[in-house]
């Protein structure tokens, strides 16, 4: 079967789907309109879906019982950044943001028209499909974690899946190409907000207060130094503060001091161990300091892992059938993906689809202003998820031995303790 092939028959209508996503994005939790563009386009096509409340869309193709379940997954929410008019080279872009202060400037508008073009591909062929394909467009990857009421649909319903796939579009890598990682492609986090509450003073009689500067300091040194005794090594691992807040005078010793920040990492039990070792630096250190503490700390989140065994098992088929320059070495991201979730309880690959053209000045990171993608790598997209989608239903590796066989709420409670809350709605 020619992928590449079949992708080029819908590449017109994936760059116009993108762009109508591109003018009009929305930001997470609130993609009412994306939601039904998805749905009017899988209802011209005579696609069944199901639109989930919060969560998003699943379709359906081919039929369970001829085989096995794979998972396709794009993400359909925006940012809120204003868009630049010029792309990274100072072009003008070929298209724009229609809404002010929001913008596709990560892609997902790519992700959606591609799964889009593959639902089309996959229907015209869906009679020769050797089991189910399940699209499933996720809102609020980048900060509701809507995917948890897709989860939740997915165990209340029974439907049970072999493996997922996903891509994300990267301007690191040149358009024709596309990086399959071994193993690590995207980091978890431990995300904090801590505040030091201490007593104000005069700088003239610090002694009469007990500052949470003083506190912080110490706090900050305490928890820069926990990835070397508790993290292993080997697995990479980034801390860092991204806000400080406190004072109001250069001669007051300030009542209260704010910040927040972030470790990124691969090894979530060490990070696991890394979380209660932190709260409990913070509020020792805070006693020692006479000041107390507030904090909320999200995570660990997982991080985003290819099967390795999926992932050997797509560089050969890629290779084989989308040509053997089109999977390139990359490496992994320290950024977060929601999708690390579905690749855990799912087990499969997830992409990098390279959008970068310097000929035409495409060479902003996403999450920048100035980001614009290669359009012309878009069918590229559609194409890889044609290729694992029926290979894998056709010949692929076994994942029966790792796919999580226990309740959405049992994954919950191992791996986003904060979802119980949305399970329990």
């Amino acid at each position: 079967m020619n992928y590449r092939e079949l992708a080029a028959v819908q590449e017109e209508y994936i760059i116009a789907c993108r762009r109508h996503l591109h003018r009009h994005p929305e930001l997470s939790d609130v993609e009412e309109n994306t939601v039904a563009f998805i749905c009017s386009e899988l209802e011209k096509d005579g696609i069944p879906f199901v639109n989930v409340p919060k969560g998003g869309v699943f379709a359906f193709l081919g039929d369970e019982a001829r085989g096995r379940t794979v998972l396709l997954r794009a993400d359909i929410d925006a940012l809120p950044i204003r868009e630049s008019r010029t792309n990274g080279g100072g072009r003008e872009k070929q298209v724009l943001s229609e809404t002010d202060g929001v913008a596709h400037m990560c892609g997902h508008d790519c992700h959606t028209a591609i799964l889009l073009g593959a639902a089309r591909a996959l229907k015209e062929i869906e009679a020769s499909l050797n089991g189910r394909v399940v699209l499933m467009f996720e809102r609020g990857e980048e900060n509701s974690n809507n995917l948890f009421y897709l989860l939740r649909w997915i165990d209340e319903n029974r439907l049970h899946i072999d493996s997922s796939f996903g891509l994300h579009v990267d301007p690191n890598y040149e358009t024709g190409t596309i990086c399959v990682q071994p193993e690590n492609v995207n980091a978890g986090f431990i995300r904090f907000d801590v505040k030091i509450i201490g007593k104000s003073a005069h700088g003239s009689a610090p002694y009469l207060g007990h500052s949470p500067v003083d506190c912080y300091h110490a706090v900050y040194d305490g928890i820069q130094g926990l990835r070397m005794k508790y993290a292993n090594p080997y697995d990479p691992m980034t801390f860092s503060i991204g806000t400080i807040h406190a004072g109001s005078a250069y001669n007051i010793v300030p009542g209260e001091l704010s910040f927040s920040g972030s470790f990124r990492h691969f090894n979530f039990p060490d990070s696991r161990h890394l979380k209660e070792k932190m709260i409990e630096l913070i509020d020792k250190t805070c006693e020692i300091y006479d000041c107390q503490a507030e904090y909320t700390i999200v995570g660990p989140t997982l991080p985003l892992k290819n099967d390795p065994v999926c992932s050997g098992y797509t560089t050969q088929i890629f290779r084989r059938d989308l040509g053997p320059d089109v999977p390139v070495s990359g490496q992994a991201s320290m950024g977060s993906e929601s999708h690390a979730l579905t690749a855990k309880l799912y087990p499969g690959v997830y992409i990098r689809l390279g959008v970068r053209s310097e000929a035409a000045g495409m060479t902003a990171p996403t999450h920048n202003e100035c980001f614009e993608p290669d359009e012309n790598a878009l069918a590229l997209g559609c194409a890889a998820h044609l290729c694992y989608a029926v290979n894998f239903l056709k010949d692929g590796p076994d994942t029966s031995d790792r796919v999580f066989t226990g309740s959405i709420r049992d994954a919950f409670a191992l791996y986003r303790e904060e979802a119980l809350n949305i399970y329990n709605d």
